[in-house]
């Protein structure tokens, strides 16, 4: 509920269906109940849904906004003890954590994932890439920019400049199972006027990272293969590794071997939730997280259904506040927040 209420991803929309859902209670003369489910519940949110919801009932654990008990955290000062060279930190966890078959690791942007997961290839060590637009959406959306030239789609397109709502009209929206059957061209076009919008991110500079790397495009995959390929014992197929020369002492037949060995996959967040990771022993955090709720997901990923895990922190000057008042919040055995 926190991610899905959350006014930067689909908060809007959400309150959209809840006002929808409202008004048809309403004429029908139906009492309305909700239940809002999340693993955690920051401040922000915890408001917007009392104000929507003034009677609402909160039921929490003894362990909301507390890590797992059998996680192991490590933080590691990047600045201190590798001069600020987070690919060399990343290297020596990596060689540090042979054991571990199953491991993430979480970028903040989708350029710092993309960077790592070319640079980890160059350094011999195999991985997949979570991050960017979907290869299904990005074909569906190609189709739609053909389509878009006739004369059917260019109404859609003059409905989106004007912001206008051009979700397709149905007879019964709680009816009908797969209410936008039929309309992939028209949210195609809506996820292109979506990706124009939006501004670029801001690519922070890595130490000692190749700058061709950095500013790499970033490659489309389908995510259910990428999620697949993570959880099989299969080496990695060729077409989801990176384009860029590995190590001449690595051969094509050892980087196969690697890749079955031992699964890593680097992604931003949107690898920290909805997942199923129980296979996952090590979690890395390449960036540290901006938030305290962030750094609560991305170590979620491991330690799950009793089992253990660990993560490492790679933490910087600027992440250094953050970093200090989660270890405090560790050692006490209180929330973090």
């Amino acid at each position: 509920a926190d991610s899905m209420m959350d006014q930067h991803s689909f908060g809007r929309q959400i309150e959209q269906v809840l006002d929808m859902v409202r008004t048809s209670n309403r004429t029908q003369m139906r009492d309305e109940q909700a239940v809002f489910v999340s693993a955690t519940l920051p401040k922000l949110i915890r408001e917007r849904i009392i104000r929507r919801f003034p009677d609402v009932v909160h039921v929490t654990t003894p362990s909301l906004h507390r890590a797992p008990q059998r996680l192991t955290q490590t933080f590691i000062d990047v600045s201190k003890d590798y001069q600020g060279h987070r690919l060399n930190a990343l290297s020596f966890v990596l060689r540090t954590a042979a054991t571990d078959k199953h491991l993430i690791i979480f970028c903040n942007s989708k350029a710092h994932a993309n960077l790592v997961y070319r640079q980890l290839y160059k350094r011999g060590i195999p991985s997949l890439l979570l991050a960017g637009p979907n290869a299904e959406r990005k074909t569906r959306s190609k189709r739609a920019d053909v389509q878009t030239k006739t004369a059917d789609t260019e109404p859609v397109e003059a409905a989106i400049a004007e912001g206008e709502d051009v979700s397709p009209e149905v007879d019964d929206l709680w009816e009908k199972e797969t209410w936008f059957a039929g309309q992939e061209d028209v949210y195609a076009a809506i996820d292109n006027a979506a990706e124009v919008d939006s501004p670029k991110e801001a690519v922070e500079p890595v130490s000692g990272a190749d700058v061709g790397d950095l500013e790499a495009q970033l490659p489309a995959f389908n995510r259910a293969e990428v999620l697949q390929a993570f959880m099989s014992a299969d080496p990695i197929p060729a077409h989801l590794l990176p384009p860029v020369a590995a190590p001449a002492e690595v051969s094509d037949v050892d980087m196969g071997a690697l890749s079955a060995r031992r699964k890593i996959l680097v992604c931003t967040d949107l690898g920290s939730r909805g997942l199923d990771t129980t296979c996952v022993t090590h979690v890395v955090l390449f960036d540290f997280p901006t938030t305290a709720i962030d750094y609560l997901h991305r170590a979620g990923r491991t330690a799950r259904a009793g089992g253990r895990g660990k993560v490492t922190a790679l933490v910087g000057k600027k992440d250094r506040r953050l970093a200090e008042q989660i270890r405090l919040a560790i050692r006490q055995g209180g929330t973090i927040h």
